[in-house]
């Protein structure tokens, strides 16, 4: 269907400063990322007491590999878009914001000079690859997220957030 066929747009994202937690999963939600090599760039859920969402689980895991997935979102580390890309889970990081922009903006006009029908065709067949997989993912996250609000780790997380110290867990649901 046409609106179908809309919805069908290679999504290129250019990651230009602090991409953390919710604002990483969005990111992680496109086709292809860029970067500079100075960004920061973490899935900090778990240094909160909660569990990552937006899908992250699954989206990570697709880009980079289960390793790189369980490191990220188990440490809670904040990298460099450099070490992101090393890592795989951005395309390709440039020295500056100014290069990562046009980087993505190159990558984005060459996709657009591709047979749209092939384009379309192509996001078709790779999303569909990931969906059912995404779908799972969501619905655990979902899960898991309720039972860490309900957390006295979540709640410490939070509390060490505002009073800038770090985190004492229990690791005991309330």
């Amino acid at each position: 269907s046409p609106s179908r066929a809309r919805s069908l747009v290679a999504q290129v994202a250019c990651i230009n400063g602090p991409a953390i937690g919710a604002g990483l999963c969005l990111a992680m939600g496109t086709d292809v990322r860029v970067t500079h090599d100075h960004a920061k760039l973490g899935f900090t859920f778990v240094g909160l007491g909660l569990h990552p969402g937006m899908g992250c689980t699954h989206t990570i895991a697709s880009a980079a590999g289960g390793q790189a997935a369980a490191r990220m979102l188990l440490t809670a580390d904040v990298v460099t878009g450099s070490q992101a890309a090393e890592i795989g889970f951005v395309s390709c990081s440039m020295p500056d914001a100014d290069a990562a922009r046009e980087e993505a903006l190159g990558l984005a006009r060459r996709i657009a000079s591709q047979s749209p029908l092939a384009v379309r065709a192509t996001l078709a067949t790779l999303r569909r690859a990931s969906g059912a997989g995404l779908d799972a993912a969501l619905a655990r996250e979902a899960d898991a997220q309720a039972q860490s609000y309900a957390s006295a780790d979540y709640a410490e997380g939070l509390a060490a957030l505002r009073e800038k110290r770090a985190p004492t867990f229990g690791g005991e649901l309330d």
